[in-house]
């Protein structure tokens, strides 16, 4: 693992604005080096600046800044490694710090780790917008030649693609405050949309049903309220619930995916295949 992603994160100057501290990224580089024997041990090495910290709330954002660029730009394999982590970080004992996380309800007395205090907002105003799409269109409109395009184009989907899977597995581990909902918003504007972008939005479906399908499917079965439903979408079902009959829905709309070229072709048949089994182990 390079050295130069890590020294890329740490502030240059000391500015929480600018970076990570020093010993964040290199509890985090010796961790994903298996340096560190468990997660909970990293755990307590990672946050120790922030505990000690003389603004301990506003420096909590810089940790979370390393561990999500950590799991978007490094090897796709440390991604179980850094759910791990986060996880151990969840389970640490309250500090006590001198101030409370920005933004964050605290108790007077310091702050709880538990769902990671701004972790999913932080997430969210930085991953979770549409910016793939902005770009896509940019990629599409450039004077790049075909080749070109197409290599952008694969690279984009990629990394729409990782974004899905990270999150679902977040969700899965109830970690950092990521709702399933999200999972259901993913789905829903690949299969109730005609306009939806065909070779990104149905393999991310197709990620979050692998990763969360149980979880998902449960919704259905239980007749889950969920915001993401609610939405309004040009081939949107009747009910604003999760339900059986809009899984069974999804399950076809996959299945029509697989005559849609090979990207798509494979996502919509391993998705349906997955929601199958999911259905029929329901029963």
């Amino acid at each position: 693992m390079s050295d130069v992603w890590f020294k890329n994160q740490i502030a240059p100057d000391g500015s929480v604005e600018d970076g990570c501290h020093p010993d964040e990224a290199q509890v985090l580089q010796s961790y994903l080096n298996n340096h560190i024997a468990t997660p909970q041990e990293a755990a307590q090495a990672i946050t120790r600046p922030i505990v000690s910290s003389d603004d301990s709330g506003a420096n909590l954002n810089r940790l979370w800044n390393l561990l999500q660029d950590a799991l978007v730009e490094l090897s796709a394999a440390h991604i179980p490694a850094l759910i791990n982590l986060l996880r151990a970080i969840q389970d640490l004992s309250d500090p006590k710090l001198t101030s409370e996380p920005t933004e964050t309800p605290s108790p007077k007395d310091g702050f709880t780790w538990k769902d990671l205090p701004n972790f999913g907002h932080l997430w969210a105003d930085v991953y979770k917008q549409d910016n793939w799409r902005n770009d896509l269109a940019a990629t599409l409109s450039s004077s790049l030649d075909f080749s070109d395009r197409l290599q952008k184009r694969q690279e984009l989907r990629a990394a729409h693609i990782r974004k899905a899977n990270i999150e679902a597995r977040l969700a899965v581990a109830n970690v950092g405050n990521i709702p399933l909902e999200w999972g259901y918003d993913v789905i829903a504007d690949a299969l109730e949309l005609d306009t939806a972008v065909l070779d990104f939005e149905v393999p991310a479906a197709k990620t979050w049903i692998d990763v969360a399908g149980k979880e998902l499917y449960q919704g259905a079965k239980e007749g889950r309220d969920s915001w993401a439903l609610s939405r309004k979408r040009n081939m949107k079902r009747e009910d604003e619930k999760m339900s059986l009959s809009r899984w069974k829905f999804w399950e076809e709309r996959m299945k029509e995916y697989r005559e849609r070229g090979e990207v798509i072709e494979s996502a919509g048949k391993g998705a349906g295949e997955e929601m199958k089994k999911l259905k029929e182990s329901g029963r």
